[in-house]
């Protein structure tokens, strides 16, 4: 699936040290204010970066007014998903799946369907050179399943060069936006932590994350959604860790049941 013949870069600033962008001045920008503000940003401390909507944690209300629906969020994050890692793969990024979206990949190298949102990190070295060099660019997707084409922004948050835990508001470095959907991928940061009591190689997020970098490098190739994606060494102890044992084996979450014929996460029945 070359996605990247269809990609278009529109570069909207350009930041050598990642300054604060005016969330308004951007989105107008880029065109994408015709419609009412979703954002929970009235209610938000003023020190925190990115707003998510009033009406789902895991949209940007300045781009959606309501969720997509089951089989709508599904395809639209399917695209999320693959835009970005062809993205990243194309700037020289090396980016590798955490979380949920990890856990989807131990079942089946898909999205889990009950997930809105996805979760990859990067380390300290690749953020700064995309808030440089790409912060607010617009990437524009035309392929056989967008055939009308979408635009997806990279946004940095300018707080990320500040990798201390206490700023808990800004604990997400980085988002793919849709731009259509307002679903999102949320980056975030791994860097060593020099100080850290347990010894040299630990590393953390300002999430509150930590592990060593054994369990992450050297990073194994594998495929997510259908194209080309990276996953820790040690994913199945990060796994066990984050989730436990029963995890990787529990067959039935979230009423859903797993098919081992089809191979997916399926919807139970309802009587």
């Amino acid at each position: 699936m070359l996605l990247n013949r269809f990609l278009v870069v529109t570069t909207l600033c350009s930041l050598s040290t990642c300054a604060p962008i005016e969330h308004g001045d951007a989105i107008v920008r880029i065109g994408m204010t015709d419609h009412e503000d979703m954002s929970g940003k009235a209610g938000d401390p003023p020190q925190k970066y990115f707003h998510e909507s009033t009406f789902d944690p895991h949209y940007d209300g300045r781009f959606a007014e309501k969720a997509l629906g089951y089989q709508q969020q599904k395809a639209a994050l399917k695209n999320l998903v693959r835009t970005f890692l062809e993205t990243m793969k194309d700037l020289g990024i090396e980016t590798w799946l955490m979380h949920g979206s990890l856990l989807g990949w131990w079942w089946n190298k898909q999205i889990m369907p009950w997930d809105s949102d996805a979760d990859v990190q990067v380390t300290e070295a690749s953020m700064y050179f995309l808030a440089t060099y790409y912060n607010m660019s617009v990437f524009h997707y035309k392929t056989p399943s967008l055939p009308a084409g979408r635009n997806y922004i990279l946004e940095v948050n300018p707080n990320f060069s500040n990798g201390d835990q206490s700023d808990w508001m800004n604990v997400i470095d980085a988002r793919w936006i849709d731009t259509e959907s307002g679903l999102f991928i949320d980056i975030t940061t791994a860097r060593y932590n020099l100080t850290h009591p347990a010894g040299e190689g630990m590393m953390s997020c300002k999430d509150g994350h930590e592990f060593r970098d054994t369990y992450i490098f050297p990073l194994r190739d594998t495929i997510f959604e259908g194209v080309a994606a990276k996953i820790p060494y040690r994913y199945k102890d990060l796994l066990a860790k984050e989730y436990g044992d029963r995890s990787l084996t529990l067959k039935e979450f979230a009423n859903h049941m797993f098919d081992e014929v089809k191979m997916e996460w399926v919807p139970k029945l309802t009587t």
